[in-house]
């Protein structure tokens, strides 16, 4: 059975038949990943990152701006994007060239973004490229501690001294009558079992990594995106080379379960090395990171959030190369400079909403330019704006916009604007199926 789903129209689950209940629970499942991964990883709350989550009720969904297929027992379910696929992938291709990878909460590694380049270009398996930065990190950090010997303590009998005595158990040869005595005596022993454990693990993820790029050399077909996550690929394909070299050869060392629950014992004292046992494990196992059940499922990217960044990428396209600043990030957005400078997602404190309990606000994008001029351009990826939409707007304008007030909308429907005595407020069509961008109305005209 195969069902087609809109990504922001709310569903009778009733109506959805036998695969009603797997479409609750991967909505379920969905919000509860996004709130995990945040958590973990940016110590953000959704609110707090900007990041809308689906929706469950009593007997209804909503994906709310989450686009991919889900397998279902019974069928499989596509979430269409409300800008169709051509779209997604024109957002991802301009998003990818810019960046020159898909930002973290875009990879394959996050729940925002599950399997984005799967969902792009239409096939699968991308759980090295979610390992790999964690199998890199960590093994760097085994790498800083780790000792191939080590010191072990043997308890020796013996008739006469042939080391430090050890007064307890001599005592109990003596109470039997028996003229020896015991000693402890250290010796240097060899152990690799951790170190074997990372190689593996590092090996597996190159090989699985290097069979991604066969596939997208396969696929190609010109899209600059393809090239670039390709790149992207083989750069982490020799990060891992490079780790490889600095571990120890283990080749007479297998990996067995005797082996991987020995290593974990040994490591209780260091969390490093039981983390990298479980990381090898999961990975044996085939378990993305962050998940529970329903592993597999769901390839599912954020289009709000890659809408957002299409906007910031073309901003960018069209200031010319503005060089980042530090990298971009879910938590703390980030910043580009070239005689101008850009910010994406930045954080300020709000007085004007501190006069309703409020703290902070997180504007889209801040063009910063020569003379002291600044201007607020907020992303919606909507096709008819809200009068809430255009009062969040308004404060951002009010609190950053200079000289005088202004702020504009990116959006999908037609460009419209209101401006009376040098104030300004606009909404500008920002197209990704057709790659139109309104720069006039968004003020950037002359960049």
């Amino acid at each position: 059975m195969f069902r087609e789903l809109k990504e922001d129209v709310v569903y009778d689950l009733s109506k959805l038949g036998e695969l009603a209940k797997c479409v609750q629970s991967s909505v379920e499942e969905l919000r509860h990943r996004i709130f995990m991964w945040l958590r973990t990883v940016y110590g953000a709350s959704p609110a707090e990152a900007g990041i809308a989550l689906p929706e469950v009720g009593d007997g209804w969904v909503r994906f709310s701006g989450f686009a991919g297929r889900i397998e279902c027992p019974g069928g499989v379910v596509e979430v269409v994007p409300k800008v169709g696929w051509d779209g997604v992938r024109r957002m991802l291709d301009d998003v990818v060239s810019v960046f020159r990878n898909l930002p973290t909460y875009l990879r394959a590694g996050s729940p925002l973004g599950v399997a984005a380049s799967a969902v792009a270009l239409g096939w699968g398996d991308t759980l090295a490229v979610e390992y790999s930065l964690a199998v890199l990190e960590l093994t760097w950090r085994f790498l800083s501690t780790f000792k191939p010997l080590s010191l072990e303590r043997l308890l020796v009998k013996a008739g006469g001294v042939v080391g430090r005595p050890n007064a307890a158990e001599t005592a109990k040869f003596m109470m039997r009558g028996v003229p020896m005595g015991v000693f402890s005596r250290v010796r240097v022993v060899e152990d690799l079992g951790a170190a074997a454990v990372f190689r593996a693990l590092n090996e597996a993820v190159k090989r699985d990594l290097e069979t991604l790029v066969q596939k997208f050399e396969e696929f190609r077909d010109g899209a600059s995106s393809v090239g670039v996550l390709t790149e992207e690929l083989r750069r982490l394909i020799s990060a891992h080379r490079e780790v490889l070299q600095r571990l120890p050869e283990t080749g007479g060392v297998l990996i067995t379960r005797e082996l991987l629950m020995r290593v974990r014992e040994v490591g209780r004292s260091n969390p490093v090395i039981a983390a990298g046992v479980d990381l090898y494990i999961a990975y044996r196992a085939h378990r993305h990171l962050l998940k529970r059940g329903g592993e597999g499922r769901l390839h599912l990217i954020s289009t709000h959030k890659l809408y957002e960044l299409w906007i910031l990428a073309k901003v960018l396209q069209r200031a010319g190369a503005v060089q980042p600043v530090g990298r971009l990030s879910l938590k703390d957005g980030g910043r580009f400079v070239n005689g101008i400078e850009v910010e994406y997602d930045v954080k300020y404190d709000s007085e004007l909403r501190s006069l309703a309990g409020g703290t902070h606000i997180r504007p889209d994008i801040v063009v910063k330019l020569p003379g002291g001029r600044t201007s607020v351009i907020d992303a919606k990826y909507k096709e008819e704006v809200s009068e809430e939409d255009l009062g969040r707007l308004l404060i951002y304008a009010v609190e950053l916009s200079r000289p005088d007030l202004s702020g504009v909308m990116a959006y999908l429907g037609e460009s419209r604007s209101w401006g009376s005595h040098g104030r300004r407020i606009a909404i500008c069509k920002a197209e990704p199926r057709t790659g139109y961008v309104d720069f006039g109305c968004l003020g950037l005209e002359w960049l």
